[in-house]
């Protein structure tokens, strides 16, 4: 606050001085803002492609000489082939897209079993979108959340504030009166440090940012073979699928 307070007098000041003077200050601001933007962008796209390159050397994916997208598709590819075996789908001589409509409609059909769903006379979709709100409704009731009157989308709000609220009492903050982009902010800040403690990292002295890409460059293949943040196994995200509404 004291730093923009700051900006805002030196801009007021300038304008009084010198219209020319003012003119810099925003090209000079506009320019450090944008270099900033293109390093941000830089990094993810640098997290980004050190995720990918981890994943297809898991699949025995050759990653030399293969950008971002050749990546990503070799890596769709295996990974949707490896569950239409685990389902007993046919994949040779297969369209890869439709494929993994075949995949995702089985793991539905697998779950609504589970969850003793009714599946006669349902289409892919409805089927998928029961499916999907009853795992909703069993998250929100494991979670204390009421279920009453909430449209889908306001119970996958709610379901997902609360399932971070209980993450970040389980790392020991205090999610208070916390904000959601407060409470990612904290629970992200405490993981990277966990993180780089359990790989035995140098953490004195250094801020969250500089850990977190310390782990991204220098240890990640670890940290993913340890099962640590950010590579931490996560499941039960496929029902977001081929089958739901977009809206």
């Amino acid at each position: 606050m004291k730093g923009l307070l700051k900006i805002v007098m030196a801009v007021t000041v300038a304008f009084f001085i010198s219209v020319p003077t003012v003119s810099a200050f925003y090209k000079g601001f506009a320019e450090d803002l944008q270099h900033e933007q293109q390093a941000e962008n830089t990094k993810k796209e640098t997290y980004h492609r050190i995720f990918l390159e981890l994943e297809a050397r898991e699949l025995g994916i050759e990653t030399e000489g293969k950008d971002k997208e050749q990546l990503h598709k070799a890596v769709a590819e295996i990974k949707i082939k490896q569950a239409a075996d685990k389902h007993g789908i046919e994949t040779e001589g297969e369209d890869i897209q439709e494929l993994a409509k075949e995949v995702h409609h089985a793991e539905v059909k697998e779950k609504a079993d589970e969850l003793g769903i009714n599946q006669k006379g349902k289409d892919p979709q409805l089927l998928a979108e029961n499916v999907y709100e009853e795992m909703m409704k069993q998250k929100a009731n494991e979670l204390g959340v009421e279920t009453n009157g909430k449209k889908i989308d306001e119970l996958k709000k709610a379901v997902l504030e609360a399932a971070l609220k209980r993450e970040a009492e389980n790392l020991g903050v205090d999610a208070g009166k916390k904000d959601v982009y407060e409470l990612q902010r904290v629970v992200h800040e405490q993981k990277v440090v966990r993180t780089a403690e359990a790989l035995g990292m140098e953490t004195t002295d250094k801020d969250t940012d500089k850990l977190f890409d310390e782990i991204m460059t220098r240890h990640a293949a670890k940290a993913k073979e340890q099962n640590l943040y950010p590579f931490e196994h996560k499941h039960g995200n496929f029902f977001e699928g081929y089958h739901m509404k977009k809206e």
